[in-house]
């Protein structure tokens, strides 16, 4: 085997082995939440001082759970294959690794074509999505983990509601304890809030209660799309050299008589 073929395999084994912990772990912690939430929660709060898991309503842990599971379950398998093909040089293995990474690849990039070509469908879906959790905010069972959720939202962002904060109408109990804006909606200082009339007489000196989270969302994933693209392009990148790289020593190196090789008539003589 020669240098190139030989760091090619150290680099499958090193980038599998990587992917295959990773997709271990996500699958080891799916499984524990389904099996005994509470045991991880408890463990996560004595990590965590703010205690989201236990405020977070179980059907949304159970879904977490589930996309961990079949996400940690995939990486796991695939990783577990590029490692032992690579390892064991096993062009079985490494065939069926690379044809698995083709077939990500592809689905990944539908999922992108997808999401430009429905995008403005998308917009108004997700929007619709945000502003039919609003009439749970503080009136349900339902309340606390969408409460949290929206308290964090509007903190981080400074914004209010979907598209302003109107949009708290629909949530018939908060506006029955007659405030117009959740405090998250209100300007802070240090932590607490700079004016206490503000939930109740909410201006743009002492709140963001015209300003929409949508909106604010749209604008930090504007001002990071750079990023996302870069990290996605790198990945893709990733994938691709993981593929060429597992096709080429399958199809190339190692399999009988080298048959890639170039044998020229004088070699053959």
């Amino acid at each position: 085997m020669g240098c190139g073929s030989r760091c090619a395999k150290y680099f499958l084994c090193f980038f599998n082995f990587i992917f295959f912990v990773a997709g271990g772990a996500a699958l080891a912690v799916g499984i524990w939440l389904v099996a005994d939430r509470n045991s991880f929660t408890n463990l996560i709060a004595k990590v965590d001082q703010a205690d989201v898991l236990n405020k977070t309503d179980a059907e949304v842990i159970r879904l977490i759970a589930y996309i961990l599971i079949a996400a940690g379950a995939l990486t796991f398998v695939v990783s577990f294959l590029g490692y032992c093909g690579a390892m064991f040089e096993s062009r079985c293995l490494l065939c069926f690794y690379g044809v698995l990474l083709v077939l990500i690849l592809v689905l990944q990039c539908i999922a992108v074509g997808l999401a430009f070509g429905f995008r403005e469908d998308a917009e108004n879906e997700t929007r619709n999505f945000f502003k039919s959790t609003i009439k749970f905010y503080a009136s349900s069972d339902k309340a606390e983990t969408v409460t949290v959720v929206w308290d964090g939202i509007m903190t981080q962002l400074h914004c209010c509601g979907v598209e302003s904060y109107l949009d708290f109408r629909q949530s018939t109990n908060w506006t029955s304890a007659g405030k117009l804006v959740p405090e998250a909606c209100c300007m802070r200082e240090d932590g607490h809030i700079t004016d206490l009339d503000c939930p109740v007489s909410p201006t743009a000196q002492n709140s963001y209660y015209q300003t929409g989270c949508y909106g604010a969302m749209v604008r930090v994933i504007e001002e990071n799309a750079a990023i996302a693209i870069g990290v996605a392009v790198a990945l893709a990148f990733v994938e691709l050299l993981v593929i060429i790289l597992a096709l080429y020593l399958a199809c190339c190196y190692w399999r009988p008589q080298h048959a890639c090789v170039d044998v020229s008539p004088r070699q053959a003589w």
